[in-house]
């Protein structure tokens, strides 16, 4: 009997141990998670003196250029990226605007304002078929005349030499302006 009580009372060891469990015993033999310190991140500021140049005209023109197709190509197909590709032509398009002198510029503006009004439909309206067909229309259109006006070969001579030579500069580049006298006059060059 005595090996009878041994084994009920080994058996209600056991179940016991398992119901109660042994989380203090997993936690004592378990790996602790090392703390990485974190390193701060240093930044370094520098201010870029920025100029209108050739490649960078270049370069927003082929921006532009891949997300027009791009848009021709997938019109329709998603919502997001039709409103992140006309995001960025518009982007390009005014980048490639503050580049060229005033005259130049404003013709850009025409077509910067028409694709302004497609980037409003894709918000505001449910893609239909008259207004996919209408977006596909000017977005050919507009590629057209863009690339008939305003590649760099027709327009190497409208570049700015500076974005502070012309009203309207770029808006992060404020004009230099020298202080004498409590009036403020422009900074000779």
């Amino acid at each position: 009997m005595n090996m009878k009580k041994a084994a009920y009372f080994v058996i209600a060891f056991f179940l016991i141990i398992n119901i109660a469990g042994c989380a203090g015993v997993q936690r004592k033999f378990t790996r602790k998670k090392k703390e990485t310190v974190k390193m701060p991140r240093i930044y370094q500021v520098k201010k870029y003196d920025r100029k209108p140049s050739p490649e960078l005209y270049k370069k927003h023109y082929v921006y532009w250029e891949s997300f027009q197709s791009e848009m021709i190509m997938t019109l329709g197909q998603n919502n997001k990226k039709n409103l992140v590709c006309i995001e960025h032509i518009l982007s390009n398009l005014s980048d490639m605007q503050s580049m060229l002198l005033p005259e130049k510029a404003a013709e850009l503006e025409i077509h910067i304002t028409r694709l302004a009004k497609i980037k409003d439909i894709l918000k505001k309206e449910d893609l239909t078929t008259f207004n996919r067909n209408y977006i596909m229309m000017t977005l050919e259109r507009e590629s057209r005349y863009i690339k008939r006006g305003f590649v760099y070969k027709k327009v190497k001579n409208s570049l700015r030499t500076s974005y502070e030579d012309e009203p309207g500069a770029a808006p992060d580049q404020p004009k230099a302006q020298e202080v004498t006298d409590g009036q403020s006059q422009p900074k000779a060059e």
